[in-house]
């Protein structure tokens, strides 16, 4: 994950370089309508294209990416707190984690063997499809701006094929025409260099939610089977997401 990170800021170092060594002025690139075209058209395709549901799981999906580490460590530290309770001869109370508290909820009604690893394992292979379904949303996504950078520019060349039949309008042909290619240009750089990056980032966020699902899978299975808190603990320290 880093990185594809660092390749994304050196991609917009090599744009933003490219953008100021060119002989052509600010006012050039600069197209508000090509830009809300491109913008506001793949926002408005995100929300008819996508669930409400989805679109919770893709902003949580963008949450867990920002606090990947802490929220891996947090889950860790949750399965040793846990462990050690059990070593007690106590059960663990709610630990806010949604599916490790479904997991000892489904303990304390007694479910062991082959009950309990059938519900663990459908219950992490949903939770799991779900991950890779929300991720999949921004991957959908990508294809759409520069097809909306191509509607930009098909009004802007109208636009300037009205205004051949003018003196202005015949002079100002190459600037006009270099306006109008702006909104194929944001939608490329919309769709390469935000939208395509951002959901392989998303992609690897649900990667590592499959692999926390599979730690606590695990984990609830050597509860269950009382096995001691030392090998517990050591079994939860060889689960890491790079």
């Amino acid at each position: 994950m880093q990185t594809l990170i660092l390749g994304s800021l050196l991609a917009w170092v090599i744009l933003t370089s490219t953008f100021l060594h060119s002989k052509a002025n600010f006012q050039t690139f600069f197209n508000p309508e090509g830009l809300i075209i491109v913008v506001g058209g793949t926002i408005a395709i995100l929300l008819i294209t996508s669930k409400k549901e989805e679109l919770f799981g893709f902003f949580r999906l963008v949450k867990n990416l920002i606090i990947k580490k802490t929220r891996e460590r947090k889950t860790k530290e949750i399965l040793i707190e846990c462990t050690k309770t059990f070593e007690k001869g106590k059960m663990p109370s709610e630990t806010g984690h949604v599916f490790l508290d479904k997991a000892l909820g489904w303990l304390q009604a007694g479910l062991r063997g082959k009950e309990l690893e059938k519900l663990l394992e459908d219950g992490a292979r949903l939770e799991i499809e779900r991950d890779h379904n929300n991720a999949q949303v921004l991957a959908n996504l990508a294809k759409y701006p520069p097809a909306l950078g191509m509607v930009g520019t098909v009004f802007g060349i109208i636009a300037i094929f009205n205004g051949l039949g003018t003196a202005d309008g015949q002079k100002s042909i190459g600037v006009n025409l270099a306006f109008a290619m702006t909104a194929t240009l944001y939608g490329l750089i919309v769709a390469n260099f935000i939208v395509s990056p951002l959901s392989e980032l998303l992609a690897q966020a649900a990667t590592h939610e499959e692999i926390e699902l599979a730690m606590i899978v695990e984990i609830v299975k050597l509860w269950a089977d009382k096995q001691p808190a030392f090998f517990v603990q050591e079994h939860i320290e060889l689960y890491n997401v790079a």
